[in-house]
Protein backbone atom coordinates (compact mmCIF):
# COMPACT_ATOMS: atom_id res chain seq x y z
CA UNK A 1 0.00 0.00 0.00
CA UNK A 2 2.52 2.37 0.89
CA UNK A 3 4.56 1.63 -2.56
CA UNK A 4 1.39 3.01 -4.48
CA UNK A 5 0.80 5.62 -2.51
CA UNK A 6 4.24 7.02 -3.33
CA UNK A 7 4.41 6.05 -6.98
CA UNK A 8 3.35 8.95 -8.04
CA UNK A 9 6.01 11.04 -5.99
CA UNK A 10 8.93 9.09 -7.26
CA UNK A 11 7.65 9.17 -11.36
CA UNK A 12 7.52 13.06 -10.59
CA UNK A 13 10.94 13.01 -9.14
CA UNK A 14 12.55 10.81 -11.44
CA UNK A 15 11.08 12.70 -14.82
CA UNK A 16 11.87 16.07 -13.24
CA UNK A 17 15.70 15.13 -12.54
CA UNK A 18 15.53 13.51 -15.96
CA UNK A 19 14.01 16.72 -17.36
CA UNK A 20 16.36 18.80 -15.28
CA UNK A 21 19.49 17.01 -16.70
CA UNK A 22 17.98 17.69 -20.31
CA UNK A 23 17.02 21.50 -20.19
CA UNK A 24 20.46 22.14 -18.77
CA UNK A 25 22.16 20.47 -20.92
CA UNK A 26 20.56 22.66 -23.84
CA UNK A 27 21.70 25.66 -21.84
CA UNK A 28 25.00 25.22 -22.08
CA UNK A 29 25.39 23.65 -25.56
CA UNK A 30 23.32 27.06 -25.86
CA UNK A 31 26.06 29.14 -24.47
CA UNK A 32 28.84 27.28 -26.39
CA UNK A 33 27.29 28.63 -29.14
CA UNK A 34 27.03 32.04 -28.00
CA UNK A 35 30.51 31.74 -27.09
CA UNK A 36 31.93 30.79 -30.41
CA UNK A 37 30.43 33.75 -31.57
CA UNK A 38 32.06 36.11 -28.91
CA UNK A 39 34.64 34.79 -27.20
CA UNK A 40 35.82 38.11 -26.10
CA UNK A 41 32.50 39.35 -24.76
CA UNK A 42 32.53 39.24 -20.58
CA UNK A 43 28.24 38.50 -20.63
CA UNK A 44 28.88 35.26 -22.87
CA UNK A 45 32.09 34.04 -20.60
CA UNK A 46 30.10 34.84 -17.51
CA UNK A 47 26.88 32.33 -18.82
CA UNK A 48 29.01 29.53 -20.58
CA UNK A 49 30.45 29.22 -16.68
CA UNK A 50 26.93 29.81 -15.12
CA UNK A 51 25.39 26.94 -16.84
CA UNK A 52 28.59 24.74 -16.80
CA UNK A 53 28.33 25.02 -12.98
CA UNK A 54 24.32 24.94 -13.78
CA UNK A 55 24.85 21.54 -15.37
CA UNK A 56 27.10 20.31 -13.04
CA UNK A 57 24.85 20.55 -10.30
CA UNK A 58 21.87 19.36 -12.47
CA UNK A 59 24.10 16.44 -13.08
CA UNK A 60 24.74 15.72 -9.58
CA UNK A 61 21.52 15.87 -8.02
CA UNK A 62 19.38 14.47 -10.99
CA UNK A 63 21.91 11.59 -11.12
CA UNK A 64 21.69 11.06 -7.39
CA UNK A 65 17.92 10.99 -7.11
CA UNK A 66 17.55 8.46 -10.35
CA UNK A 67 20.68 6.52 -8.91
CA UNK A 68 18.86 6.51 -5.39
CA UNK A 69 15.71 5.47 -7.06
CA UNK A 70 17.06 2.86 -9.23
CA UNK A 71 18.76 1.05 -5.89
CA UNK A 72 15.78 1.19 -3.59
CA UNK A 73 13.54 -0.83 -6.13
CA UNK A 74 16.77 -3.21 -6.97
CA UNK A 75 16.93 -3.83 -3.11
CA UNK A 76 20.53 -1.91 -2.82
CA UNK A 77 19.68 1.30 -0.46
CA UNK A 78 22.29 0.42 2.12
CA UNK A 79 24.75 1.44 -0.77
CA UNK A 80 22.93 4.61 -1.81
CA UNK A 81 24.01 5.44 2.14
CA UNK A 82 27.74 5.46 1.76
CA UNK A 83 27.15 7.32 -1.52
CA UNK A 84 24.78 10.12 -0.33
CA UNK A 85 27.18 12.03 1.65
CA UNK A 86 29.57 11.76 -1.82
CA UNK A 87 26.48 13.48 -4.01
CA UNK A 88 25.71 15.81 -1.60
CA UNK A 89 29.35 17.40 -0.92
CA UNK A 90 29.44 17.52 -4.99
CA UNK A 91 26.28 19.57 -4.99
CA UNK A 92 27.91 21.69 -2.04
CA UNK A 93 30.89 22.08 -4.77
CA UNK A 94 28.89 23.07 -7.17
CA UNK A 95 26.66 25.97 -5.34
CA UNK A 96 30.20 27.18 -4.32
CA UNK A 97 31.41 27.54 -8.10
CA UNK A 98 28.09 28.84 -9.10
CA UNK A 99 28.26 31.41 -5.99
CA UNK A 100 32.16 32.36 -6.89
CA UNK A 101 31.15 32.70 -10.74
CA UNK A 102 28.44 35.05 -10.33
CA UNK A 103 30.63 37.19 -7.73
CA UNK A 104 33.49 37.19 -9.67
CA UNK A 105 32.30 38.22 -13.05
CA UNK A 106 29.89 40.95 -11.31
CA UNK A 107 33.11 42.75 -10.54
CA UNK A 108 34.58 41.81 -14.05
CA UNK A 109 31.29 43.39 -15.25
CA UNK A 110 32.06 46.72 -13.39
CA UNK A 111 35.75 46.82 -14.60
CA UNK A 112 34.17 46.46 -17.96
CA UNK A 113 32.12 48.99 -17.99
CA UNK A 114 34.74 51.30 -16.75
CA UNK A 115 36.98 50.38 -19.40
CA UNK A 116 34.48 50.79 -22.16
CA UNK A 117 33.77 54.67 -20.28
CA UNK A 118 37.54 54.95 -20.53
CA UNK A 119 37.55 53.82 -24.25
CA UNK A 120 35.03 56.20 -25.03
CA UNK A 121 37.21 59.26 -23.38
CA UNK A 122 40.14 58.03 -25.48
CA UNK A 123 38.38 57.84 -28.79
CA UNK A 124 37.14 61.11 -28.13
CA UNK A 125 40.64 62.62 -27.36
CA UNK A 126 41.45 60.79 -30.36
CA UNK A 127 38.87 62.17 -32.18
CA UNK A 128 39.72 66.03 -31.02
CA UNK A 129 43.62 65.65 -31.43
CA UNK A 130 43.01 64.15 -35.08
CA UNK A 131 41.36 68.11 -35.87
CA UNK A 132 43.53 69.95 -33.80
CA UNK A 133 46.48 68.31 -36.01
CA UNK A 134 44.63 69.33 -39.02
CA UNK A 135 43.99 72.67 -37.58
CA UNK A 136 47.83 73.02 -36.60
CA UNK A 137 48.68 71.32 -40.44
CA UNK A 138 46.80 74.50 -41.72
CA UNK A 139 48.29 77.19 -39.99
CA UNK A 140 52.13 76.17 -40.54
CA UNK A 141 50.94 75.37 -43.93
CA UNK A 142 49.79 78.86 -44.55
CA UNK A 143 52.35 80.68 -42.45
CA UNK A 144 54.89 79.09 -44.57
CA UNK A 145 53.08 80.58 -48.06
CA UNK A 146 52.92 83.89 -46.32
CA UNK A 147 56.73 84.20 -45.12
CA UNK A 148 57.81 82.84 -49.01
CA UNK A 149 56.03 84.92 -50.30
CA UNK A 150 57.38 88.27 -47.44
CA UNK A 151 60.46 87.30 -48.28
CA UNK A 152 59.84 87.00 -52.25
CA UNK A 153 57.96 90.87 -51.83
CA UNK A 154 60.91 91.80 -49.61
CA UNK A 155 63.74 90.69 -52.43
CA UNK A 156 61.87 92.01 -55.61
CA UNK A 157 60.73 95.14 -53.86
CA UNK A 158 64.48 96.98 -53.74
CA UNK A 159 65.29 96.11 -57.11
CA UNK A 160 61.99 97.21 -58.45
CA UNK A 161 61.67 100.81 -56.71
CA UNK A 162 65.55 101.44 -57.83
CA UNK A 163 65.03 100.35 -61.68
CA UNK A 164 61.61 102.61 -61.81
CA UNK A 165 64.09 105.31 -60.39
CA UNK A 166 66.43 104.89 -62.88
CA UNK A 167 63.86 104.52 -65.64
CA UNK A 168 62.27 107.63 -64.60
CA UNK A 169 65.24 109.84 -64.44
CA UNK A 170 66.59 108.70 -67.55
CA UNK A 171 63.23 109.32 -69.17
CA UNK A 172 63.31 113.08 -68.01
CA UNK A 173 67.05 113.41 -69.47
CA UNK A 174 66.08 111.88 -72.88
CA UNK A 175 63.81 114.37 -75.48
CA UNK A 176 60.80 114.24 -77.50
CA UNK A 177 61.26 112.48 -80.50
CA UNK A 178 63.81 109.99 -79.31
CA UNK A 179 63.14 106.51 -80.63
CA UNK A 180 65.03 105.22 -77.44
CA UNK A 181 61.68 106.88 -75.70
CA UNK A 182 59.97 103.99 -76.54
CA UNK A 183 61.90 101.75 -75.42
CA UNK A 184 62.47 103.97 -72.38
CA UNK A 185 58.35 103.66 -71.88
CA UNK A 186 57.77 100.02 -72.15
CA UNK A 187 60.82 98.94 -69.22
CA UNK A 188 58.89 101.94 -67.53
CA UNK A 189 55.67 99.73 -67.88
CA UNK A 190 57.19 96.78 -67.26
CA UNK A 191 57.90 97.88 -63.74
CA UNK A 192 55.16 99.03 -62.83
CA UNK A 193 53.24 95.64 -63.44
CA UNK A 194 56.04 94.44 -60.87
CA UNK A 195 54.99 96.79 -58.65
CA UNK A 196 51.60 96.30 -58.66
CA UNK A 197 52.96 92.17 -58.38
CA UNK A 198 54.62 93.34 -54.53
CA UNK A 199 51.55 94.87 -53.84
CA UNK A 200 49.83 91.64 -54.03
CA UNK A 201 52.17 89.33 -52.47
CA UNK A 202 52.76 92.23 -49.16
CA UNK A 203 50.64 90.30 -46.84
CA UNK A 204 52.08 91.44 -44.01
CA UNK A 205 48.58 92.19 -42.39
CA UNK A 206 46.77 89.43 -44.03
CA UNK A 207 45.13 87.09 -41.07
CA UNK A 208 45.23 83.67 -41.22
CA UNK A 209 42.07 81.67 -42.49
CA UNK A 210 41.31 79.67 -39.40
CA UNK A 211 37.93 78.07 -38.29
CA UNK A 212 36.80 80.85 -36.68
CA UNK A 213 33.27 81.05 -34.83
CA UNK A 214 31.74 82.17 -31.80
CA UNK A 215 32.77 80.41 -28.75
CA UNK A 216 31.09 80.93 -25.25
CA UNK A 217 34.45 80.82 -22.81
CA UNK A 218 32.62 79.26 -19.84
CA UNK A 219 31.43 76.10 -21.67
CA UNK A 220 35.51 75.50 -22.99
CA UNK A 221 36.76 75.76 -19.58
CA UNK A 222 34.22 73.13 -18.75
CA UNK A 223 35.50 70.92 -20.83
CA UNK A 224 38.92 71.56 -20.41
CA UNK A 225 38.55 70.70 -17.03
CA UNK A 226 36.51 67.80 -17.81
CA UNK A 227 39.61 66.58 -19.80
CA UNK A 228 41.84 66.75 -16.72
CA UNK A 229 39.72 66.10 -14.36
CA UNK A 230 41.25 62.08 -13.96
CA UNK A 231 44.73 63.64 -13.87
CA UNK A 232 43.98 65.75 -11.04
CA UNK A 233 42.16 62.84 -9.30
CA UNK A 234 45.55 60.67 -9.50
CA UNK A 235 47.45 63.47 -7.97
CA UNK A 236 44.82 64.50 -5.23
CA UNK A 237 44.58 67.81 -6.90
CA UNK A 238 40.81 69.58 -6.19
CA UNK A 239 39.48 71.95 -9.35
CA UNK A 240 36.93 74.44 -8.38
CA UNK A 241 34.98 76.37 -10.85
CA UNK A 242 33.56 79.85 -10.36
CA UNK A 243 31.62 80.22 -13.63
CA UNK A 244 30.36 83.93 -14.65
CA UNK A 245 26.63 84.18 -14.44
CA UNK A 246 26.46 85.18 -18.40
CA UNK A 247 27.71 84.21 -21.24
CA UNK A 248 31.29 84.94 -22.32
CA UNK A 249 31.29 84.95 -25.99
CA UNK A 250 34.26 85.91 -28.26
CA UNK A 251 35.81 84.57 -31.70
CA UNK A 252 37.95 81.55 -32.00
CA UNK A 253 38.80 78.45 -32.68
CA UNK A 254 37.45 75.89 -30.46
CA UNK A 255 39.92 73.31 -30.53
CA UNK A 256 43.15 75.57 -30.66
CA UNK A 257 41.50 77.54 -27.95
CA UNK A 258 40.73 74.48 -25.68
CA UNK A 259 44.14 72.53 -26.01
CA UNK A 260 45.79 75.95 -24.71
CA UNK A 261 43.84 76.08 -21.49
CA UNK A 262 43.99 71.91 -21.17
CA UNK A 263 48.14 73.20 -21.28
CA UNK A 264 47.88 75.58 -18.50
CA UNK A 265 45.47 73.71 -16.19
CA UNK A 266 47.60 70.68 -16.99
CA UNK A 267 50.82 72.44 -15.98
CA UNK A 268 48.86 73.86 -13.03
CA UNK A 269 48.21 70.12 -11.68
CA UNK A 270 51.94 69.34 -12.37
CA UNK A 271 52.60 71.48 -10.16
CA UNK A 272 50.55 71.01 -6.95
CA UNK A 273 50.69 68.36 -4.90
CA UNK A 274 47.98 65.78 -2.84
CA UNK A 275 45.44 68.21 -1.19
CA UNK A 276 46.61 71.31 -3.31
CA UNK A 277 43.27 73.31 -5.22
CA UNK A 278 43.20 74.60 -8.60
CA UNK A 279 40.70 77.78 -8.37
CA UNK A 280 39.14 78.59 -12.18
CA UNK A 281 37.38 81.80 -12.13
CA UNK A 282 35.45 83.16 -15.53
CA UNK A 283 34.35 86.76 -16.21
CA UNK A 284 33.48 89.53 -18.25
CA UNK A 285 36.68 92.33 -17.80
CA UNK A 286 36.47 96.11 -19.52
CA UNK A 287 35.67 95.42 -22.98
CA UNK A 288 37.33 91.32 -22.08
CA UNK A 289 36.42 87.81 -21.43
CA UNK A 290 38.78 86.51 -19.57
CA UNK A 291 39.36 82.90 -17.54
CA UNK A 292 41.76 83.08 -14.49
CA UNK A 293 43.74 80.03 -13.56
CA UNK A 294 45.21 80.26 -9.77
CA UNK A 295 46.60 77.28 -7.63
CA UNK A 296 48.27 77.24 -4.16
CA UNK A 297 51.28 74.90 -4.80
CA UNK A 298 54.82 75.88 -4.31
CA UNK A 299 54.70 78.62 -7.11
CA UNK A 300 58.13 79.74 -9.15
CA UNK A 301 60.62 81.66 -8.38
CA UNK A 302 60.29 85.53 -9.51
CA UNK A 303 63.29 85.20 -11.47
CA UNK A 304 61.96 82.76 -13.28
CA UNK A 305 58.46 84.02 -14.27
CA UNK A 306 60.12 86.16 -17.16
CA UNK A 307 61.51 83.29 -18.75
CA UNK A 308 58.32 80.74 -18.48
CA UNK A 309 57.15 81.19 -21.77
CA UNK A 310 60.96 80.73 -23.01
CA UNK A 311 60.78 77.30 -25.25
CA UNK A 312 61.73 73.93 -22.69
CA UNK A 313 62.08 76.32 -19.62
CA UNK A 314 61.70 73.85 -16.63
CA UNK A 315 61.02 75.14 -13.46
CA UNK A 316 62.40 72.22 -11.54
CA UNK A 317 59.61 70.55 -9.98
CA UNK A 318 58.99 68.37 -12.73
CA UNK A 319 56.85 70.95 -15.53
CA UNK A 320 58.68 71.28 -18.15
CA UNK A 321 56.14 74.54 -19.43
CA UNK A 322 57.04 72.90 -23.30
CA UNK A 323 53.33 73.97 -24.43
CA UNK A 324 53.09 77.52 -22.75
CA UNK A 325 55.03 79.06 -25.78
CA UNK A 326 52.36 77.36 -27.87
CA UNK A 327 50.08 78.62 -25.91
CA UNK A 328 50.80 81.85 -25.65
CA UNK A 329 51.10 81.92 -29.54
CA UNK A 330 47.42 80.56 -29.47
CA UNK A 331 46.12 83.60 -27.33
CA UNK A 332 48.11 86.14 -29.42
CA UNK A 333 46.79 84.80 -32.77
CA UNK A 334 43.25 85.50 -31.05
CA UNK A 335 44.14 88.84 -30.23
CA UNK A 336 44.65 87.77 -26.43
CA UNK A 337 47.02 88.34 -23.97
CA UNK A 338 48.41 86.11 -21.23
CA UNK A 339 49.80 86.59 -17.87
CA UNK A 340 51.59 84.58 -15.26
CA UNK A 341 52.29 85.66 -11.50
CA UNK A 342 53.76 83.24 -9.05
CA UNK A 343 55.93 83.54 -6.09
CA UNK A 344 57.32 81.00 -3.71
CA UNK A 345 54.74 79.43 -1.34
CA UNK A 346 52.22 81.25 -2.52
CA UNK A 347 51.53 79.54 -5.59
CA UNK A 348 50.53 80.74 -9.70
CA UNK A 349 48.25 82.85 -11.39
CA UNK A 350 47.46 82.68 -15.11
CA UNK A 351 44.94 85.04 -16.78
CA UNK A 352 43.90 84.58 -20.43
CA UNK A 353 42.24 87.14 -21.90
CA UNK A 354 40.27 87.53 -25.16
CA UNK A 355 38.57 89.99 -26.95
CA UNK A 356 34.99 89.97 -26.97
CA UNK A 357 32.42 89.20 -30.62
CA UNK A 358 32.27 92.56 -32.06
CA UNK A 359 29.27 94.89 -31.16
CA UNK A 360 29.46 93.07 -27.37
CA UNK A 361 29.07 95.24 -24.33
CA UNK A 362 31.30 94.97 -21.91
CA UNK A 363 29.79 93.16 -18.62
CA UNK A 364 30.50 92.99 -15.37
CA UNK A 365 30.82 88.82 -14.56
Amino acid sequence: MTFWSLSPVWIIDFAGSLGMIIVSTMCLATTRKIIRKAPENALANYLLWFTGALFAFSVSRSAGHILKHILFFSGHFDLWKQLSPISGSINTITFVIIGSVTLYFGRMETIMNRMARDREKISSFSRELLELNKDIESIVSERTRVEMALRFAHDVRNPSMIIGGLVRRMKKNIPEGNPELKKIDQIQEQVKKLESLITKLDLSEKKGKWKFSALELSALVEEAMAAVADEAERRGVILFLDRAPSPLTFQGNRHLVKIALMHVLRNAIEACGSGDTIQIVTEAGEKTVLVRIEDNGPGIPPEMVQHIFEPFFTTGKGTTGIGLPYVKQIVEDHNGSIELASSRDKGTSVVIVFPPLLGELSRKG
